[in-house]
């Protein structure tokens, strides 16, 4: 495996870093499941660090893309269970802020098997298509988008300019190793007065605070990590307006909050759950996700 050295978004040198935690992998320790979305993590990471202009947290020294392609190509989709929650907790916000998006022509980038697209196309969105890098996650996809779905990284020559109304990009941009590149280059994708709605971690929320190296958001999927700040200051360098940033719930039952949390005891609090039979008890948290609506003039 192959690894480059990444920088501060904003301020492009090392001299801003603060070294926060050191690399716990080594290279066979990777395979495709240490990339598959929402498994229970192994707290693989790369060398993390933080800048001090910004608070911009980021992975030092990282995979290539042409590693990481291969790595999510061959990914698998874990939480299949959870798909009308998550499609739900996710469709809530553009409900909320999203009164000016038309409902026609949508890109979801990081599609996994497709859910918020269903969730779209079930709200009377048309035109859906989707871009997703696991060939598990299309074939899992429902018929009436799995035709839509690209199996691949997005890049600029996939879809045509000023097409689309409504980019949407959940729990990805965090994983690119360009994520300015990746929204310019969506920002010319979407016509006049379209929007993009984003969904990532917020490393200002509560839950990062408290388990710091042990939270789930530290993790080797993870290359830039956000915060309301630096976010939107990110989305104005590559073009967007009118920007909007929210907190986002989700209603996970108990049984997944325990699993994904890093407390002590986990499997015996675990079975306590079932054994009292609370695990399915559904609870809707703001458990560190922000939501970011940005319009092209």
């Amino acid at each position: 495996m192959k690894y480059i050295t990444k920088n501060c978004l904003f301020c492009e040198g090392d001299e801003c870093n603060i070294d926060l935690y050191p690399k716990t992998f080594s290279d066979e320790n990777i395979d495709p499941l240490v990339f598959s979305a929402r498994r229970v993590s192994e707290h693989y990471h790369y060398r993390i660090v933080r800048c001090k202009k910004t608070g911009l947290i980021f992975s030092k020294e990282i995979l290539t893309d042409e590693d990481l392609s291969k790595l999510y190509a061959d990914s698998k989709v874990i939480f299949n269970k959870y798909n009308q929650i998550i499609g739900k907790d996710y469709y809530n916000p553009l409900k909320k802020y999203g009164d000016r998006v038309k409902k026609q022509y949508v890109l979801d980038i990081g599609c996994s098997n497709g859910f918020f697209l269903d969730e779209l196309f079930n709200n009377g969105y048309e035109n859906i298509y989707g871009c997703e890098p696991s060939i598990e996650a299309k074939e899992m996809a429902s018929e009436k988008i799995r035709e839509n779905i690209h199996t691949g990284f997005f890049t600029e020559e996939l879809y045509t300019d000023n097409y689309f109304n409504l980019i949407c990009c959940f729990q990805t941009l965090d994983h690119l190793s360009e994520p300015l590149n990746f929204l310019k280059i969506c920002h010319k994708k979407i016509k006049k007065d379209g929007a993009i709605y984003i969904i990532v971690h917020n490393t200002n929320a509560l839950q990062y605070k408290i388990f710091k190296e042990k939270s789930p958001i530290i993790d080797v999927e993870h290359i830039y990590l956000f915060n309301p700040d630096n976010i939107s200051l990110l989305m104005e360098k590559a073009g967007f307006t009118g920007i909007k940033i929210f907190p986002v719930k989700n209603s996970y039952p108990l049984e997944y909050w325990i699993e994904h949390s890093p407390i002590p005891l986990k499997n015996t609090v675990l079975k306590i759950s079932k054994f009292i039979r609370i695990n399915n008890l559904r609870l809707s948290l703001n458990f560190g996700n922000m939501g970011i609506l940005a319009f092209k003039k």
